[in-house]
């Protein structure tokens, strides 16, 4: 039977074949069917015959009556070859072999008996380097979904081949790992203006290394791999997961929300940040951190290099290491700390100067629930006692909280340690053997924090507020001289002085007066007094006119309206930019008065430039900057190499022309004489400025010049949140009897 259904077949192809062998055939395929061709190539000169595979097997040869498929060409034999579809060959639909013929086939130059085709492989008919020979193409290209796979797993096979060859090369220029770089962590000296005086608290103790990982105890090591690296103990020093993940946070926000630094990658920064990882904040740095990274964890053990993370991380306050900051903190040796203590530890790591159990506790709990939450989920520890840990109570080390605190002046000792993150870098600035040089003047810190303390005790609760804020500067140079971010460092680290964000009110007027003076405006120019815009008219001039320096020291809101109208509004933007604000400003009545958010420095910023004949100085507390390991005389500060110098570093620069700052200055010397500001008035000196009350007296405000000594100070009144029922005269009381005290 077998037989004559074959010798069917093959009758039925001879006749059917032909007919599809060329598109336009009488007999064609359905639109979407799918068949395998064969391709046969005379020579390379001559268009091939395309035969459509729709039978089970098919004879190639010379002979037109025992062949399916004829090829008329003398190196093919009468019966040369056969094709036959093998249904147990997923992949390879069709086998092709040789009829012993006289001159084969091949694959390149290997003779075949037979072969399965593949999609787009060639076959001759004799060897291929006979010009006669014949080429066969069989064409079955898989589905456009396959090939989609197909094609995207080349990519990804190749991009991963070509990533691990550069990973490779880079590994191989990270410096030597044996023996282990010595980490440069150390502590950080911060000078006051004479030179000597340390304004920083006393050494808790020496620094402490511990040399197994055991000597941590058990806590202490889960709790810092839940909080920075679940994958310690398989990745490669990097997590390609967390990568990713990162990669697709980041791109769905819009901006950089997350990282994915293992802990190796933190100690290869610590390590090799100076010599080969580098200080910057670029994708070159994160691929030399992973590469050094990645040489780590080929040369130590996981346990080693958790050890030496452990021993060196900064954990604020100057300290390094856990077992330092258990000391520090608790009191306690990090193997003793239970698990409520070393989660609370785990969770400073991402901010150490600001989720820190000293400066802000409640925020330290909060970190410390995420960490025992994580460590739960993971299994390290069970839940009832991540739970009994997150109800527990947290005692700190108050002996030690207290000379932290007890700084000389602490809302200006933490703001250099901020100004040294932005001058240097996170990581460099976290490696210490620093002495860092300010301005500090003792004397007029003392003054401004009495000064403050005592007009909060003696008016804030008549009118409603128990915070302000007091910054000054030298106008010549732009350095601080004193800062007072709150009334009690102890009650509330929060630095209003620079972290702060307030409407300045009416002191933003200097920005309207100087861009109409800079437009040729002079400043005997009167303007109506009538109420315009919803804004009332002149509440000392009636409905009269005044002038520029009457507006300006009686703070006439609708003169103020009509000056910068006269100047522009992208002009007074445009002046303010000029004198150093950076804040966000839109050209509305709102910008006019004082209704955006500024910070206390960049105000005492833009009036030091119109102290210092209009050379604008950035506000500054670090002068310099000495790396202290790096000095020919240890004993002899002159004699260390020198990081930062803020004369080079912040160069001054002429901001507005000497004679509109003068007229400036003539204008802001009737706020004191006759003015809103007449409570700033001393004895020692002539005082000009300008006051600020925003709306609902939600900010009290005070900027004041002493010309002949070009000292600025700003002072704010007010609450971290809600109205007062103040004035801005109450500012410029306390600035009067802080400069009694301060000025001699």
């Amino acid at each position: 039977m077998t037989q004559p259904k074959s010798k069917l077949l093959t009758s039925i192809t001879k006749v059917v074949n032909p007919a599809f062998s060329k598109l336009g055939a009488a007999l064609k395929l359905k639109p979407k069917a799918r068949v395998p061709k064969l391709e046969v190539r005379l020579s390379a000169k001559q268009k091939p015959d395309i035969y459509e595979l729709i039978g089970d097997r098919y004879t190639l040869g010379r002979s037109s009556s025992k062949c399916d498929i004829v090829v008329q060409t003398p190196l093919v034999s009468q019966v040369h070859a056969q094709l036959v579809r093998d249904s147990k060959q997923k992949k390879s639909q069709f086998v092709i072999t040789d009829l012993n013929s006289t001159n084969g086939i091949y694959r390149r130059r290997q003779r075949l008996k037979s072969s399965p085709l593949r999609h787009n492989m060639a076959i001759t008919l004799g060897p291929p380097e006979l010009e006669a020979a014949v080429t066969l193409r069989f064409i079955d290209p898989p589905p456009w979904y396959i090939r989609t796979l197909q094609y995207t797993g080349i990519g990804i096979a190749s991009a991963v081949g070509l990533l691990v060859l550069a990973i490779a090369i880079e590994v191989s220029k990270v410096p030597d790992v044996r023996p282990l770089p010595v980490s440069q962590q150390g502590p950080v000296e911060v000078l006051s203006g004479d030179g000597t005086t340390s304004i920083g608290p006393e050494d808790i103790a020496k620094h402490t290394e511990l040399a197994h990982l055991n000597e941590f105890g058990q806590l202490l090591p889960k709790a810092v791999i839940a909080s920075e690296d679940t994958s310690f103990y398989w990745n490669i020093g990097v997590d390609p997961i967390g990568v990713l993940r990162a990669l697709v946070t980041n791109v769905r926000s819009g901006s950089l929300r997350e990282g994915a630094s293992t802990i190796t990658q933190q100690l290869a920064r610590n390590l090799l940040g100076r010599t080969y990882v580098g200080k910057d904040d670029s994708a070159g740095r994160k691929w030399r951190e992973a590469a050094a990274a990645i040489k780590l964890t080929l040369n130590y053990s996981k346990d080693d290099l958790l050890t030496i993370y452990l021993n060196r991380v900064y954990l604020g306050n100057g300290v390094y290491g856990f077992q330092d900051a258990a000391k520090l903190y608790f009191n306690k040796s990090a193997s003793e700390l239970d698990l409520s203590e070393a989660a609370t530890l785990a969770g400073i790591l991402p901010a150490p100067e600001v989720i820190n159990p000293f400066k802000n506790k409640q925020l330290a709990i909060e970190y410390r629930d995420r960490i025992l939450n994580r460590m739960a989920e993971l299994g390290v520890v069970k839940e009832e006692d991540a739970e009994r840990a997150r109800r527990s109570i947290l005692r700190l080390n108050l002996d030690a909280k207290s000379k932290v605190q007890g700084t000389i002046a602490p809302y200006f000792y933490g703001y250099v340690f901020d100004e040294m993150q932005e001058i240097l870098g996170e990581n460099f600035a976290r490696e210490g053997n620093l002495i860092v040089e300010t301005n500090l003047n003792v004397e007029m810190q003392k003054a401004s924090d009495a000064a403050l303390k005592e007009g909060v005790a003696r008016d804030g609760g008549g009118y409603g507020f128990n915070q302000g804020a007091i910054v000054t500067i030298d106008a010549k140079d732009g350095s601080i001289l004193a800062m007072t971010g709150g009334v009690d460092f102890k009650a509330s680290q929060f630095n209003r002085a620079a972290q702060a964000r307030r409407q300045p009110g009416s002191t933003f007027k200097l920005f309207d007066y100087a861009a109409a003076i800079d437009r040729g405006i002079s400043p005997n120019t009167v303007f109506s007094c009538s109420s315009t815009q919803g804004i009332a008219g002149c509440h000392n001039g009636g409905s009269g006119s005044i002038n520029m320096y009457r507006g300006f020291a009686l703070s006439e809101n609708v003169v103020a309206v009509r000056v910068a109208e006269s100047a522009g509004l992208e002009n007074v933007i445009a002046m303010a930019r000029k004198l150093g604000v950076k804040s966000k400003m839109e050209p509305t009545s709102n910008l006019v008065l004082g209704g955006f958010e500024v910070s206390m420095l960049e105000m005492v910023g833009a009036y030091g430039a119109i102290a210092n004949q209009g050379v604008y100085n950035q506000p500054h507390a670090i002068k310099r900057i000495l790396d202290s390991r790096d000095c020919k005389n240890p004993k002899d500060t002159k004699t260390c190499r020198v990081i930062f110098d803020a004369a080079q570093d912040f160069p001054p620069r002429q901001a507005v022309d000497a004679n509109l700052a003068n007229t400036m200055i003539d204008l802001m010397t009737g706020t004191v004489q006759y003015g809103t500001g007449r409570a700033a008035a001393i004895p020692q000196a002539r005082v000009v400025g300008k006051t600020g009350t925003t709306d609902d007296s939600r900010d009290l405000w005070f900027i004041g010049i002493v010309p002949s000594r070009q000292v600025v100070a700003a002072v704010w009144l007010g609450n971290d949140e809600g109205v007062t029922s103040g004035s801005s005269f109450l500012a410029a009381q306390v600035w009067g009897d802080y400069m009694k005290n301060a000025i001699r």
